[in-house]
């Protein structure tokens, strides 16, 4: 039984006309970078977005991008571009070379060569536009410092010909511009805009707005949404310890969810049921484009720690050699040739840093020293059916 009016109101990429809890923060967005838009190419803006998973920073951003084609009258683009999917200088930069309509190499050059392309395309052409990279810790922790050394260098070049470009960072907090060199923290200045984190009253009236899009008003009463919001808000006195909490699109996941197991049970409208089997299907805390952004390998080794823990019940950590151990049976079984010890233990520092993993060192007791790995906050049977859906993806199975 068809429940839906607008399915695509509840998937990640939506962004609606109204955006609760963010207009302090939309409104910093246009303040900070006022004089660019208004007279491109006079200043040269560089801004910073932090907060957790979910707390409506990629959202805000696009929402921003609307404001800045119209309030610019066209003169200014807005480009996102999503590091968790381009991890390497040029990636990024073809990427933005390819929204701004410019001839892009395929291969042969650098990424200082594809630069220098981009800022005399632009000059050219008279194109200014507001880069915005999401997720930038991705791309720090692929490519290094360096790679957004270039890219901060993007509205620096050819200034004298006017400044072309500015530039907005996304994060997930602060801390990745630790990793940067002193003139380049110094040059990003003090333009930081914060997210908190979503209450559940905050997550309640964003569901109510999304269902109100998305759902026919038989499909699902208010007492549903708020066992949603309970499951996916934070109490406002209780921010700091909900570090899985405050994630509104988490929130949504699980109303898309719900509403898909009401339709596949003829169900008219979404009972508790369908939340709470929802709830089990969701991960938590680690998106699935976070996930299908990992590479091959990365894959293969993330299966093998799922499947292991699976049958690990009655420990929440595996050693890093009986990770190898699975991981090496996995590549037999889909037929690829295993990756070393070192690119393994690179690929575990990855996923530790980016949330997906838990590691800890061995204690006391026990000889050497050996890495434990986990997976504490998403259910594994569903991570596992994930992983897999996008191995074989991957493979073109």
């Amino acid at each position: 039984m068809a429940i839906f009016k607008n399915e695509g109101a509840l998937t990640p990429d939506y962004v609606p006309d109204k955006l609760p809890f963010r207009d302090d923060q939309l409104k910093l967005l246009q303040t900070y970078f006022d004089s660019f838009i208004r007279m491109p190419g006079s200043i040269y803006v560089k801004a910073v977005m932090v907060g957790r998973s979910g707390s409506g920073k990629t959202v805000t951003s696009k929402k921003f991008g609307s404001y800045v084609r119209v309030a610019s009258k066209g003169r200014v683009e807005f480009v996102h571009v999503s590091c968790a999917l381009h991890r390497t200088s040029f990636s990024v930069l073809k990427t933005i070379g390819l929204a701004l309509g410019l001839p892009v190499p395929r291969r042969g050059f650098s990424s200082e060569e594809l630069l220098e392309l981009i800022l005399d395309d632009v000059t050219t052409k008279d194109k200014y536009a507001i880069i915005a990279l999401d997720d930038v810790f991705y791309l720090l922790n692929y490519s290094g410092p360096d790679a957004i050394d270039a890219l901060v260098r993007l509205g620096e070049e050819y200034s004298g010909k006017g400044y072309r470009f500015s530039l907005l960072l996304i994060s997930q907090s602060e801390s990745f511009m630790d990793q940067l060199n002193r003139g380049v923290k110094s040059s990003l200045g003090g333009a930081v805009i914060e997210f908190p984190p979503y209450t559940k009253d905050q997550i309640f009236e964003i569901l109510l707005n999304r269902a109100r899009e998305a759902l026919k008003d038989s499909a699902y009463t208010e007492e549903i949404l708020e066992m949603i919001s309970d499951v996916a808000g934070v109490d406002p006195e209780d921010q700091a310890k909900s570090a899985m909490r405050g994630d509104a699109r988490y929130a949504l996941d699980i109303l898309w969810r719900a509403s898909k197991l009401a339709e596949l049970n003829a169900s008219p409208r979404i009972m508790p049921s369908h939340v709470r089997e929802a709830v089990m299907q969701t991960l938590h805390g680690v998106r699935e484009d976070e996930l299908i952004g990992l590479s091959l390998h990365e894959k293969l080794l993330l299966l093998a720690i799922v499947n292991r823990l699976m049958r690990s019940s009655d420990t929440p950590y595996i050693s890093i050699g009986d990770a190898e151990d699975e991981y090496e049976m996995i590549c037999e079984q889909y037929g690829q040739e295993p990756r070393k010890h070192t690119q393994l233990w690179d690929y575990v520092k990855d996923m530790a840093s980016r949330g997906i993993l838990e590691t800890r060192l061995s204690g006391k007791g026990m000889r050497g020293r050996t890495t434990f790995i986990s997976i504490p906050t998403e259910p594994l049977e569903t991570m596992k059916q994930a992983v897999e859906s996008m191995v074989k993806r991957d493979l073109g199975d």
